[in-house]
């Protein structure tokens, strides 16, 4: 057990990292970047569109795959593994996480097919509804992967004797 728990500690604080990272970059894309595409203009709109789409996709790529496969291992862990005490936050941020993928599969990656061409007001109002749906699940996953980490940690000697 002290080996499953040192790991499971160490893949709760990759989970929090990554999480964090997305958390911090979905806020920044939607009240800094989303709004700049409304004043973009419609000369270089297409190319701007298409360099953002290029350039988040590398910059999100290995965080969010980090953050799925460690949610994922969490989820296993405390549903059908010892770690009943993360069982909560986990799956509330597994249900949190079904909403990003929903919405970003659903909404977001079809507005940016649609804004490819160039912009159009009402595209972009449904990008920005929806996204900040997303914005705010990503933030609910942020949320619970701190919880996620606090549970983890022992609180006093006996939790630490106890993880030994």
């Amino acid at each position: 057990m002290p080996t499953l728990s040192r790991n499971i500690r160490l893949i709760s604080i990759a989970h929090l990292a990554s999480s964090l990272f997305m958390v911090g970059l979905i806020w920044t894309i939607h009240y800094v970047h989303y709004p700049l595409f409304a004043e973009v203009g419609e000369a270089t709109y297409a190319q701007f569109q298409q360099s953002h789409v290029e350039r988040i996709g590398q910059l999100l790529a290995l965080p969010w795959l980090i953050e799925g496969i460690t949610l994922l291992a969490l989820l296993v862990v405390s549903v059908f593994g010892p770690l009943h005490k993360i069982r909560i936050p986990a799956l509330l941020n597994g249900a949190a996480m079904a909403v990003v993928l929903i919405i970003s599969g659903f909404w977001s990656a079809p507005a940016h097919a649609d804004l490819a061409d160039g912009f159009d007001a009402s595209i972009h109002d449904q990008l920005m509804t929806a996204n900040l749906v997303r914005t705010l699940a990503w933030t609910v996953c942020g949320i619970c992967a701190v919880w996620i980490v606090l549970s983890m940690w022992p609180t006093d000697q006996t939790d630490e004797q106890h993880a030994k």
